[in-house]
């Protein structure tokens, strides 16, 4: 994702989250910044929060959102 993700991509990617934390599987998300993006950092972390909030009933936070560079990581696991 970017950090600019438009909202009806977002929702199709929570349907991608969904269906894989169906399948017990953990699913690494992760917001790439581009050039001068990595400024938006704040809007990176809007967008992993809204994640977490949306996915919340069916998914737990296994490793909380950190950067690795100019990504912006966390990883969610089946309850």
């Amino acid at each position: 994702m970017r950090p600019k993700t438009g909202e009806h991509d977002l929702q199709v990617k929570i349907g991608h989250i969904k269906k894989f934390i169906g399948k017990k599987d953990k699913v690494k998300v992760t917001v790439i910044f581009r050039g001068r993006e990595i400024t938006l950092r704040d809007l990176g972390m809007q967008v992993l929060k809204r994640i977490i909030e949306q996915t919340e009933e069916f998914a737990i936070v296994e490793q909380s959102p950190k950067f690795e560079g100019r990504f912006l990581v966390m990883v969610l696991s089946p309850k």
